[in-house]
């Protein structure tokens, strides 16, 4: 048992170094939002990236916010797809 245990530590230290070098270089709200879509928990990017949860939480909700409002201001392509096609047929 103690060799897997090493060997899940190793595999850990390896997630972890692999995580910042993705981010390296790149701003914080970025990182922020690239580890979150890799899996990672809010409380794990703010260790990786030495930051607050709180200040995580903030960094995600506001982006999907931002997404949200973004998608209700697109208009309904399928809608407008559905009628121009019914219209051609003629009937």
């Amino acid at each position: 048992m103690p060799e897997n245990e090493e060997m899940l530590r190793a595999i850990q230290r390896m997630n972890k170094l692999l995580a910042l070098v993705a981010v390296k270089g790149v701003a914080k709200k970025e990182a922020v939002l690239t580890l979150a879509r890799a899996g990672y928990t809010q409380a794990e990017v703010a260790s990786l990236l030495d930051m607050g949860v709180s200040a995580v939480h903030m960094i995600v909700t506001r982006h999907k916010e931002k997404l949200e409002a973004e998608k209700a201001k697109k208009p309904k392509k399928a809608a407008n797809a559905t009628s121009a096609a019914t219209d051609g047929d003629g009937e």
